[in-house]
């Protein structure tokens, strides 16, 4: 899906370019914070590996949600 939106002019003179890489990652961080996505989820939407993902909430001061479901996804994921 593809969803166009305006962005006032103040608010583009502070996004990094390329436009769709920063507001994308924006967007997945948020709703990791959210807990909406798990870290591999997250990861998986923006096509990097763990610990790149690890990297970009790191940079974005975003603290690791790790509880049950990620231990479980990650012991799944460990045997398959």
């Amino acid at each position: 899906m593809e969803i166009s939106v305006k962005i006032p002019e103040k608010i583009t003179e502070h996004i990094k370019k390329p436009y769709a890489k920063f507001i994308n990652e924006t967007l997945v961080v948020e709703m990791y914070r959210e807990g909406l996505f798990t870290l591999r989820q997250a990861a998986e939407m923006l096509n990097v590996g763990l610990n790149d993902m690890l990297a970009i909430l790191a940079k974005r001061k975003t603290y690791i949600n790790y509880g049950t479901e990620e231990l479980k996804e990650d012991i799944s994921y460990a045997r398959s």
